[in-house]
């Protein structure tokens, strides 16, 4: 990157105004040598800078520090050996000249020795010196100053001088802000301006161009190609994917011209676009790699003579090889934005990571941040919304990492949100508030995710006469509160879907009006005025598993309609379950603590139903019930008392009739015929609770392919069992299935606690690691 001088203001002054006086001109006397004086192989030594007196008025160098004045020293070698080169000379070789130099001792040794020892020493016709007398390289806000003043002198193997010729170049900008914007448009022009070495070179070019218009030509080469000038970006050094290493020929017309960069890549064409300019580039591919190549240019005439043009100072590097990807990226959205984090890959010449965003997949990426360190917070996102991200590794040569490893961000709507009117499409994560009626209208669906928290102010309700799923997850239910309201409404034709949700506070939390309901593993706690939990008041359809319910004056009532329940906890209410009509399967629930147990106003049969006692006359069940049977204890680790026996049923046949299913359930699933698994293995689980059926029949939905049921399942083995290491591990692999790996890192922790030694956890926590950078953790954040 090229620096920027600030300087004094009184210098800056100084040097604008003498940017302003024109340079003059030398006017030298023509010299004339004779040619057999003219020598034909030369050794060009290196160039020296000039000593001056304090108070000598020869202008002197000024701001150009050491590298610098190497820098310029060898371009002014390598041009006066290219020119001369033209001119019919034959130069040693820049090395043969340096190694014969250096065999000499001391630096300065060989500076005292005469011309013709030194010719002797290096085996030359002549000697080429080079006599800087001032360069000036300045690159400073609105004022830029490149100089050379120079001579060059040649001396023959007799140690006569063929003779001493002067010459200076100079290139100046100067330019006068006049206001703050003109001020920052000098600084923007001086940024991206080329690069103070190239200006420099091409200084230097122009300065031998103008003294080899004044150098005899050798009468004893041929006659080479006649170049003007020469123009390249090597001073870029180091190139990567896509980038041009660009050169540009001024020459007499009709050469045949292409160019080398070192062993890498030769005879790279370049064309002839105008008279006597030719041009050519080539453009580094993934793959390339080349260190250090020298570059040179090759003329050639149609008479097949040829030049050959080294470019000096041109070890140009060509890096094609991508940087590894991050490691193991994530991202946590929060209220202050998204933080993503990564591991550093193992590379060496990693300068910059690069974070890109997108709000479509496949769409297009923006560049966003560039960080050195392994974190980044993206302050400008949306709320309630999706983003992509792509985190890449950036070389020092530029290129970028492939561009895999997309992760999936859903920012939470952590600052609450008022829904209204109509509820279409998916609801993410966040906080809302509903303070009037709102409604999910018939052909519409509304899909609420996991982690929700809405709350339902005075006078509010939502009407479902579409597609309501409320879905939420073990570790991030979805949370439905109000101070004594009414919550959702199932209209006719409607449907709503609720799993893993939790309803609190709410006078009359759900109500279907003769459409379909449907709620699994779900909770329920009222408040002062609560009146109910859920209630089926118009012919329709429901079927209620998993639920937990406390705290409210009635627990479910069922008024009309079609369905179940099972597996249930009400408790602590005054009355558990009132029925009023419709048919229902009330089973395997427990259903105990409350005033009333069970008050039905219609004929009701239940069965296998935990009451809080074995005694049949303390079960709290008024009304027209029919009680066949009861659990001695609570569900599922009761057993089974018959009140009322159309059958000799005896536990020990129930045993007989469990096991005998269970083990044709299992066999059918080791020989693959899973719709014959999955009836035996439902009837059995209906018998009783048992692990291996737990496991089996979620190995079935898994090879069916029925992603609701299976969930289902494994989160009502994991609430009886939450112990067993074995539905954990199919948990975890269901979620892979889905690509949820966040989640599934966060199940696998809990089973490694229950068991830190099982290979196969081990196991599937190494691949999970192995993953994890590959595909970015595309939803590790959905928690």
């Amino acid at each position: 990157m090229k620096k920027i001088i600030f300087i004094l203001v009184p210098v800056l002054v100084v040097m604008m105004m003498a940017g302003c006086i024109p340079t003059k001109t030398k006017h030298q006397s023509v010299q004339y040598t004779e040619e057999d004086a003219i020598p034909y192989r030369i050794a060009i030594l290196p160039a020296q800078y000039m000593t001056h007196s304090e108070n000598s008025t020869v202008h002197k160098s000024i701001l150009i520090v050491d590298d610098d004045r190497t820098f310029v020293a060898d371009i002014a070698r390598s041009a006066i050996y290219n020119q001369l080169a033209g001119k019919g000379y034959l130069p040693l070789q820049k090395s043969v000249v340096d190694n014969g130099l250096s065999g000499l001792g001391k630096d300065s040794d060989w500076k005292t020795m005469s011309s013709e020892e030194l010719c002797k020493i290096l085996n030359a016709d002549g000697i080429v010196r080079i006599n800087i007398s001032s360069a000036d390289m300045i690159t400073a806000v609105a004022f830029d100053l490149f100089q050379l003043d120079a001579e060059v002198e040649i001396v023959n193997s007799a140690d006569k001088l063929v003779g001493k010729w002067s010459e200076s170049a100079s290139k100046r900008r100067v330019s006068v802000p006049t206001g703050l914007f003109s001020l920052a448009g000098t600084i923007l022009e001086e940024v991206f301006s080329d690069p103070a070495r190239r200006q420099m070179r091409m200084v230097i070019y122009d300065w031998a161009w103008n003294l080899a218009q004044m150098l005899p030509d050798c009468p004893k080469g041929p006659k080479l190609p006649q170049v003007v000038s020469v123009d390249t970006n090597v001073d870029n050094k180091l190139f990567g994917v896509g980038k041009r290493i660009a050169v540009r020929v001024d020459a007499e017309p009709g050469l045949k011209c292409s160019f080398d960069i070192g062993e890498f890549k030769k005879n790279i064409p370049l064309s002839q676009t105008s008279e006597g300019i030719y041009e050519g580039f080539y453009v580094v591919h993934e793959g390339d790699k080349g260190v250090d190549e020298t570059l040179l240019i090759r003329m050639r005439k149609s008479n097949g003579i040829e030049r050959l043009w080294v470019e000096a100072g041109s070890l140009v590097t060509v890096d094609g090889q991508l940087p590894p990807v991050p490691e193991f990226v994530t991202g946590r959205a929060g209220k202050e934005g998204v933080e993503l984090t990564w591991e550093v890959p193992t590379a060496l010449d990693l300068e910059d990571f690069v974070i890109e965003k997108g709000i479509d997949p496949v769409g297009l990426f923006e560049v966003v941040g560039r960080t050195q360190g392994v974190s980044f917070l993206d302050s400008e996102v949306l709320q309630g919304g999706t983003v992509y991200y792509r985190v890449r590794t950036m070389d020092r040569a530029g290129n970028l990492s492939a561009s895999d490893g997309l992760l999936k961000v859903v920012v939470p709507q952590f600052d609450e949100r008022e829904l209204f009117g109509e509820l279409r499409g998916v609801l993410v994560k966040g906080n809302y508030l509903i303070k009037f009626p709102v409604s999910v209208p018939q052909g519409a669906s509304f899909t609420i995710l996991p982690g929700t928290k809405i709350k339902f102010s005075d006078g509010s309700r939502m009407d479902v006469a579409g597609e309501l799923k409320s879905l939420g997850e073990i570790r991030s239910p979805v949370k439905f509160e109000s101070a004594n309201t009414e919550g959702i409404k199932v209209l006719s034709g409607g449907s709503a879907v609720l799993s893993l949700c939790d309803f609190s506070g709410f006078s009359r939390a759900v109500t279907n009006g003769g459409g379909y309901s449907e709620i699994r593993s779900s909770s329920f706690s009222g408040g002062g005025g609560s009146e109910f939990a859920v209630k089926v008041s118009k012919m329709g359809r429901y079927d209620f598993t998993g639920l937990r319910v406390s705290g409210v004056k009635i627990g479910i009532i069922l008024s009309s309609g079609n369905g179940s329940v099972v597996r249930s906890s009400i408790s602590n209410c005054t009355t558990g379950l009132e029925f009023n009509g419709g048919n229902s399967n009330i089973r395997e629930n427990n259903i105990f603590d409350n005033d009333i147990n069970i008050l039905s106003r219609s004929k009701l049969v239940v069965e296998e139903n935990y009451f809080g006692t074995a005694s049949s006359d303390k079960m709290k069940v008024k009304g027209d019930v029919l009680v066949k049977s009861i659990l001695d204890a609570p569900y599922p680790h009761g057993r089974k008392i018959v009140l009322i026996d159309d059958k000799t049923i005896t536990p020990k046949l129930l045993e007989e009739r469990f096991s005998k299913l269970k083990a044709e359930g299992v066999l059918s699933f080791h020989n693959q015929q899973y719709g014959d698994a999955y009836q035996k293995l439902e009837q059995a689980l209906k018998l009783k609770d048992d692990r291996d059926i737990f496991l089996y029949l979620s190995y079935t939905l898994l090879a069916l392919g029925d992603d609701v049921r299976l969930t289902e399942v494994l989160s009502e083995g994991l609430s009886k069992f939450p112990y067993d290491v074995r539905l954990h591990q199919l948990y975890v692999r269901r979620l892979l299935n889905k690509g949820e790996i966040g989640q599934a890192r966060q199940v696998l922790e809990r089973a490694l606690t229950l068991s830190p030694t099982d290979s196969s956890l081990l196991y599937m926590k190494d691949y999970l690691d192995h993953i994890g950078g590959k595909k970015g953790a595309e939803k590790s954040d959905e928690k």
